[in-house]
């Protein structure tokens, strides 16, 4: 599967999946967000395209520009059952911008939490609205509504992590421009899923970013 950067004059940013032989065609080629993203940075790229695209790779997931050694054996570690190669990869260490805030995606906190004070860590609460009810997106100090088609991929996807890594994705995509250290997501994780939770954090953590799990019940 080849993937690229994509992104319009109307402030939409995103990725295009172009199935191989081989490859499951995606029920859907984009994942975007209704956001102009300006830091476009390629390790987070290919972990935003591996969570959204890795059930649907045969053999390979080939990008535009190289994929940091780290970040393409997190991938190819994400799709060990399918012995994917990332294509092309360069053996430097990853360069992915460094942050101090925290995203907190699809939250829908209203609480004292989210109250940024000078001298602590700055708290982003991130809700990704359904494309088919939302467009474009509202920016604030501690708050980001933006129109995402997360919810169309997951509602799609052939596994059940299907939510939280779309959801994730977005996370990964806006990393950069809200300056993000990590990203935090409600905590749905069962016995059975939690490899798949770890596979995501290492994922992420390839990129240079944290995945935090927080307790459902304060959404």
């Amino acid at each position: 599967m080849k993937v690229q950067w994509t992104r319009n004059d109307f402030g939409r940013s995103g990725i295009l999946a172009v199935a191989e032989e081989g490859d499951t065609q995606p029920p859907i080629e984009t994942f975007y967000v209704d956001y102009l993203i300006e830091t476009v940075d390629q390790d987070r790229i290919a972990v935003a395209a591996a969570l959204v695209f890795g059930p649907y790779v045969d053999s390979r997931l080939v990008f535009e520009n190289p994929v940091s050694s780290g970040v393409a054996r997190a991938i190819e570690n994400l799709c060990a059952n399918k012995a994917v190669r990332v294509e092309p990869v360069s053996y430097s260490e990853n360069h992915s911008p460094h942050g101090d805030s925290v995203l907190h995606v699809n939250s829908h906190h209203r609480d004292s939490n989210f109250t940024n004070h000078v001298g602590q860590q700055r708290q982003v609460r991130v809700s990704f609205q359904p494309t088919d009810r939302s467009s474009g997106g509202l920016l604030t100090m501690d708050s980001l509504d933006v129109a995402c088609n997360s919810w169309l991929h997951a509602e799609l996807r052939p596994d059940v992590h299907g939510d939280v890594f779309c959801t994730l994705a977005g996370g990964v995509l806006l990393s950069a421009d809200l300056s993000a250290a990590g990203v935090a997501i409600c905590d749905t994780s069962t016995d059975d899923s939690l490899p798949a939770y770890s596979q995501a954090s290492r994922l992420l953590e390839s990129a240079g970013l944290s995945l935090i799990l927080t307790d459902c019940g304060a959404h």
